[in-house]
């Protein structure tokens, strides 16, 4: 039950008499809020800098409280995007180990989940699969997909259950004009908490205030409740020259900044300082990694890389060409040999061959692709569908040639039926046979109007 459902509570001062932070104080507003109501938190946790702080004075709040006044659950909120920084990410995994035992150790009624984007929501299979081309500041579509909608679902599973929800997080105005910017905006005066967009959520910023060296001077000076170690998180910092992703949790929150940890395959900055400062400090490995980055970058504008038509069939330069997918894959694939990782997984995979199939006449095999670069039997089943709808095609070439019907038309209008066989309620068939129609009479219309030049 919701005891109180008023907006926020006051904003208490955090400053001593000359100024300077009062982390005393700054964790008592912590606990006063805590105890204000019955509303869930769930703290954004990213592995960073900000975060780190934040969650410390969380917990350090919570050692104050006798257990009888541990009322309300606390839920310690990761998101990993399945392409985050390597490094990173084995830092991350071992602190939320930490994390998670502390709060059981210290009895706090706490638990520690990380959320990942769904198989159609992943990079790859959009970039590959689809032929989205690599994000940029203009075109950023992985940020909703990856980190908004993930975080949003577990969020709104809170509200269901609780009616409401309260969302810390580590995000500060000194961090950049534009965060400042963000923040003013929603923040009311002399509130601790804002609304968020999404409906019974309110967040609160405890850290907002604070420049980096209050966040350096705490954490080096002030041990780790969970038993971590900040000065390894210190020298990764200064190894890689990075910034902190936060918590994304709407179009509002600025996803990265220049110098940053986070995706190591993002391209919406010019240069990844923080994979290069790392590179530059002993992590080698890491190089096929950057490598591969930097060509993702290189590539997004290739017009011989990218349809000459959208995927709603709008005019404009459109998807990754067939070609520069499969080249793509086989290029991740072989980054993957290199460092040893696994860069993409099986179901990944997987469903990038249905979408090939479906956007293809003669699609490229996946299996033919991985084993090429890897070797190995790991796909020898699927190799062995592939082979199967190989010989079906050319089976339906040599029909569709009879009749004088384009094969590669009957191909896609075969897969829709497939996809809607054995549904109560064909939901969207006439749509996508209509697409498919459209989009075979553009790719062709294209092909003539590009011969007529070359003749």
């Amino acid at each position: 039950m919701i005891a109180s459902k008023t907006p926020s509570q006051s904003r208490q001062p955090s400053t001593s008499a000359n100024g300077q932070i009062s982390f005393k104080a700054l964790t008592s507003e912590i606990v006063d809020q805590y105890l204000a109501d019955d509303r869930p938190w769930i703290v954004g946790f990213s592995g960073g800098k900000d975060s780190t702080t934040l969650l410390q004075l969380v917990f350090y709040g919570l050692r104050q409280l006798p257990k009888e006044k541990l009322h309300k659950e606390v839920h310690v909120l990761c998101n990993d995007t399945l392409v985050e920084n390597p490094a990173v990410v084995r830092y991350i995994d071992d602190t939320l180990d930490k994390i998670r035992k502390a709060g059981k150790r210290y009895g706090f009624p706490l638990s520690v989940a990380k959320v990942t984007p769904t198989l159609a929501d992943s990079f790859w299979v959009n970039l590959i699969g689809k032929g989205y081309p690599s994000p940029n500041r203009f075109f950023r579509w992985c940020t909703e997909r990856m980190k908004i909608n993930p975080t949003s679902e577990y969020i709104k599973t809170q509200v269901t259950e609780h009616g409401e929800a309260i969302i810390l997080l580590g995000t500060r105005k000194a961090e950049s004009s534009n965060r400042s910017h963000s923040m003013r905006q929603y923040e009311r005066k002399g509130q601790r908490l804002r609304r968020h967009s999404l409906p019974g959520v309110y967040v609160y910023a405890p850290i907002a205030n604070l420049a980096d060296n209050d966040i350096w001077t705490y954490l080096l000076s002030v041990p780790s409740p969970w038993r971590g170690d900040n000065r390894k998180l210190f020298t990764l910092y200064r190894n890689a020259s990075g910034g902190e992703c936060p918590l994304v949790i709407d179009t509002s929150t600025p996803s990265c900044g220049n110098s940053r940890f986070g995706c190591w395959v993002c391209t919406v900055v010019d240069e990844d300082k923080s994979m290069e400062g790392l590179v530059e400090t002993g992590e080698t490995w890491m190089e096929p990694m950057l490598d591969m980055r930097n060509w993702l970058k290189e590539i997004r504008n290739d017009t011989m890389r990218r349809e000459k038509f959208r995927r709603d069939l709008s005019d404009g330069l459109g998807p990754f060409t067939k070609e520069a997918r499969a080249e793509i894959l086989g290029r991740l694939l072989g980054v993957q040999r290199e460092t040893g990782l696994t860069l993409i997984s099986e179901d990944e995979l997987s469903a990038i061959q249905w979408i090939w199939h479906h956007d293809f006449h003669d699609a490229p095999l996946v299996s033919t692709i991985y084993q090429d670069t890897l070797g190995g039997e790991v796909l020898a089943v699927r190799n062995q569908i592939a082979e199967r709808r190989k010989e079906e095609r050319t089976l339906l070439e040599e029909v569709c040639a009879e009749e004088g019907v384009p094969a590669e038309l009957v191909e896609q209008l075969v897969q829709i039926e497939k996809d809607k066989s054995g549904l109560m309620r064909r939901h969207g068939l006439f749509q996508d046979i209509d697409m498919a129609l459209k989009k075979y009479l553009k790719r062709n219309s294209e092909d003539a109007t590009v011969e007529d030049r070359s003749t």
